[in-house]
């Protein structure tokens, strides 16, 4: 249960009926009662589990949607303008290797900096309590990104999964990559796209860099 909004209900300072008799001063006190009712029903919502303020903005517990229910911590329905984004990326001194349980909800860029060891299942999810198909709504999608370093010998990212389920991508250039790149980064770019209940599209592609 979340705690209570901070701050005090604004106060009318105990107006007098010669001053309530100015006009202004009556609208004034108007203004007061309706932000103290707005505080008392934001209140109300956040302290109430799984209570929701509905409207243009909707709050459920630890959830803030703007034009719709959210079903992430901020979900904005409808045209967004940003002046900058600032993502999170995971530098990870570890080598792809059989198999990468990748977890959107922990980043959405993961950068393995030790040389690779072996060709891996790379497994999508939101992480390990979280379904992918829990974390999207059906015609919803995410994209992710991996960075895999190679030595002189290249392993890649050969086989996708999406909550465990294999996944045929629909690559870039309409191909699938034969290896992985020597002595060099490979970037891959997945966007995993829901189209039904616990069903993925995946599109895919891998950039080389030296």
């Amino acid at each position: 249960m979340s705690e209570k909004l901070e701050g005090l209900a604004i106060v009318d300072y105990s107006l007098t009926e010669t001053k309530l008799a100015n006009a202004f001063t009556q609208k004034v006190t108007n203004a007061y009662t309706s932000a103290n009712l707005a505080y008392a029903r934001a209140n109300t919502g956040v302290l109430s589990t799984g209570g929701n303020i509905t409207g243009d903005m909707v709050f459920t517990t630890g959830r803030l949607g703007l034009g719709g229910q959210p079903n992430t911590i901020l979900h904005v329905q409808g045209t967004t303008t940003l002046q900058e984004v600032i993502e999170k990326i995971n530098v990870s001194a570890t080598a792809l290797s059989a198999n990468l349980n990748f977890n959107v909800l922990d980043q959405p860029i993961l950068y393995l900096t030790t040389n690779s060891t072996a060709n891996a299942t790379v497994n999508f999810r939101g992480n390990s309590t979280i379904a992918m198909d829990t974390l999207l709504r059906t015609g919803q999608s995410i994209t992710v990104s991996l960075f895999v370093t190679n030595s002189g010998v290249a392993y890649k990212a050969n086989v996708v999964q999406v909550d465990g389920v294999t996944q045929v991508p629909k690559w870039a250039g309409g191909t699938e990559p034969i290896n992985g790149n020597a002595f060099c980064i490979d970037l891959y770019s997945y966007t995993i796209v829901k189209t039904a209940n616990a069903t993925f599209t995946v599109f895919a592609s891998q950039q080389k860099y030296a």
